[in-house]
C-alpha cells in the first residue's frame, strides 16, 4: 500500500483519495480518522496476544505508512481501541506508538460526530 493522494482544499481541510478510483473525501480540520489498534495497526497473531498481561503486536506496515500520510499534513488521527476501556493501557499504547513514529496520539473507545473514517479489521462495511 503506497501512500494516501492528498490535497489541501482551501481553508476547509483536505481532500483524501483513501481508495485509489472513487472520488475524493474532504476531511475537514475538524475531523479525526479513526484507527483500531489490534489487527489493523499492530499484528495480533504475536505471542500470548489474548492473554494478560495482552502484548502488543509489531506493526503493521500498509498501515502505518497511510497514518504517517495522513499525519504529515496535519489530519488528526486517534487509535479507537477496545484496550481504551481500561486506562492503564493507554500510556503503552502512546509509547508504542511513539517508538513507531507516529507520536503521542489520543486514544479512546468513543466516537464521536467528527469521525469521519474508521479503519477496523473486524468491522463489516454495508
Amino acid at each position: 500500500m503506497k501512500e494516501l493522494k492528498i490535497e489541501q482544499s482551501d481553508t476547509a481541510g483536505w481532500l483524501v483519495w483513501f481508495n485509489s478510483g472513487e472520488h475524493p473525501v474532504l476531511v475537514g480540520r475538524q475531523h479525526w480518522v479513526g484507527v483500531d489498534f489490534d489487527g489493523t495497526l499492530a499484528r495480533n497473531d504475536n505471542i500470548g496476544h489474548g492473554q494478560p498481561p495482552y502484548p502488543l503486536g509489531e506493526p503493521i506496515p500498509e498501515m502505518l505508512a497511510k497514518m504517517k500520510s495522513l499525519l504529515a499534513v496535519g489530519i488528526t488521527i486517534k487509535i479507537f481501541t477496545a484496550r481504551a476501556c481500561e486506562p492503564q493501557y493507554i500510556p503503552i499504547i502512546q509509547d508504542w506508538m511513539e517508538r513507531n513514529g507516529l507520536g503521542r496520539l489520543e486514544v479512546t473507545n468513543q466516537k464521536d460526530f467528527n469521525l469521519i473514517r474508521f479503519y477496523d479489521d473486524r468491522a463489516i462495511c454495508l
